[in-house]
């Protein structure tokens, strides 16, 4: 009976501490040194079936292309975007890189997403003047750039181009190897 009592108040003494910190809701505490910044909280109640979950039907599984590391073919790598802002959020995950072995980044990091809309089978995407200004590629990292961009986004079937823009204006080219005046059609022959 003894041994009973000290489970009881062992697993009462965990509960405490699991719950130590943290508002009505399971959502830490303000000020408990928790950084809510740089965890995302989803506010939507689970259920626990996955298939009537709205969380998880908040979310789409989309292919996002980056470079191998010798920059000869780009290759998918599959991540969850929220369906909501799909588009802005594949480009925003592509800009942000992968940590997938053997593969490389090649937007630059100072370079921002200004927007990205999509008519009538065209995605124009505008970017920040850096990433004309920061992109330190040559003619092949332009090529992966692009191509990167393009694939991952003509991977919505809605989707046929891309217009690439800086800061509201088409732009003869990025880093003076590509005509970029013009919408890009999907990239195939890059992709491994």
């Amino acid at each position: 009976m003894k041994s009973f009592k000290i489970i009881v108040f062992a697993l009462a003494a965990l509960l405490l501490l699991a719950t130590a910190g943290c508002a009505p809701g399971g959502q830490p505490a303000a000020g408990s040194g928790s950084d809510a910044s740089s965890s995302q909280t989803n506010t939507t109640p689970k259920t626990g079936d996955k298939k009537n979950d709205p969380a998880v039907a908040q979310n789409l599984q989309v292919k996002l292309y980056y470079p191998n590391d010798d920059a000869t073919k780009l290759v998918a790598v599959m991540q969850q975007v929220p369906a909501h802002d799909k588009y802005q959020a594949s480009v925003k995950a592509l800009m942000a890189g992968t940590k997938q072995a053997g593969l490389i980044g090649i937007f630059p990091k100072e370079a921002k997403l200004r927007s990205v809309t999509v008519k009538d089978g065209l995605a124009t995407v505008d970017f920040s003047r850096e990433l004309t200004r920061r992109f330190v590629g040559g003619s092949t990292g332009e090529l992966m750039l692009v191509g990167s961009l393009v694939d991952t986004l003509t991977e919505f079937p809605e989707i046929k181009k891309v217009q690439i823009k800086i800061e509201g204006q088409i732009v003869e080219t990025i880093a003076g190897h590509m005509d970029t005046s013009a919408p890009f059609v999907r990239m195939e022959k890059l992709i491994q």
